[in-house]
């Protein structure tokens, strides 16, 4: 694909997306999204690439064009080509005030859809939360899809941090396991998701901390008390909501609903109709060294900011 390299729309460790301009080539969109890492930090973005490769059958994952090697001032880089979310992330989406349920339903179903496929392929996301949620524009009626990104973090059932090139989930989405025993299980995809909509039905971020709080602090609540992200009993969300976040945000993994179980829950049995529902991903239709983790893991949204020890 002969593409040219647009304006930086963000920068993670090691790698930068830009949106690109594609030429002479009817196959792929004219916009598209790239990317990029140098070639000797590529390792990650190289596994991310063979995912998404593996998980093309689902439509509510980002989907991957290729990749390439170019030189840029010098440099040598490695790219993936990716689809353009022109809707940018859900997580620019959430106002203070939370999201409609009939959106977040919307939302979470085509997530639950992606997640399941990912489940059964053997893996698990471990970083499901509202930033790497993107929305793309599809089809001729212009609709608007949530799709699964950024992959550089998944793992195969059962890995550990030591197997599997250490921890790198977004604490404030962590589940209790994954942070004690560094840990990952499908189970820990549902805590995350469970999270992720409930900050999508309040506005707020799934835990609250004042900014005196050192990581310590913030380890031991999610890991070691008793707590759970706070449930709201006010009237604004439904009982329905409310059961789904309950069955989402326990602290026994074993004892969480699995995700083909909350395709099932009653508080999407009301959702909007969606284009995916026959998309053949959908089960209808065919968890000890918490030193080791590093501050750049506490991406959290601008109302919950947590100061490290570090």
């Amino acid at each position: 694909m002969d593409w040219t390299r647009g304006k930086t729309l963000g920068r993670g460790g090691f790698a930068f997306v830009s949106n690109a301009k594609t030429h002479n080539n009817h196959r792929f969109p004219s916009i598209i999204a790239v990317k990029s890492a140098k070639v000797l930090e590529s390792k990650s973005l190289s596994k991310e690439k063979e995912l998404l490769d593996q998980f093309k059958a689902c439509p509510c994952i980002i989907n991957c064009y290729g990749d390439d090697l170019t030189i840029e001032n010098g440099e040598q880089f490695y790219n993936i080509l990716l689809e353009y979310a022109s809707g940018g992330c859900l997580a620019d989406r959430i106002t203070d005030k939370g999201l409609s349920e009939d959106g977040v339903k919307h939302y979470v179903k085509s997530m639950l859809i992606a997640l399941s496929h990912v489940h059964k392929m053997g893996y698990v996301h471990c970083d499901v939360k509202p930033h790497n949620m993107l929305l793309v524009i599809e089809g001729t009626n212009q609709v608007e899809v949530v799709k699964l990104a950024d992959f550089g973090s998944a793992k195969r059932f059962g890995a550990t941090a030591d197997e599997d090139g250490g921890f790198r989930d977004t604490i404030l989405y962590a589940a209790p396991e994954s942070i004690i025993r560094q840990e990952y299980l499908p189970e820990s995809d549902v805590w995350a998701l469970g999270c992720t909509v409930l900050q999508m039905l309040t506005g707020k971020a799934p835990w609250k901390f004042d900014k005196k709080d050192q990581a310590s602090d913030v380890l031991f609540k999610i890991c070691c008390s008793n707590e759970i992200p706070e449930i709201p009993t006010n009237k604004k969300i439904s009982e329905e909501a409310k059961d789904f976040l309950r069955k989402c945000l326990v602290k026994d993994p074993c004892a969480r609903w699995r995700v083909d179980m909350l395709l099932d829950h009653s508080f999407l049995n009301k959702a909007p109709p969606s284009s995916l529902e026959n998309c053949g991903c959908h089960p209808h239709c065919l968890s000890s060294r918490l030193h080791s983790l590093m501050p750049n893991c506490f991406d959290v949204p601008n109302s919950a900011s947590v100061h490290t020890c570090c």
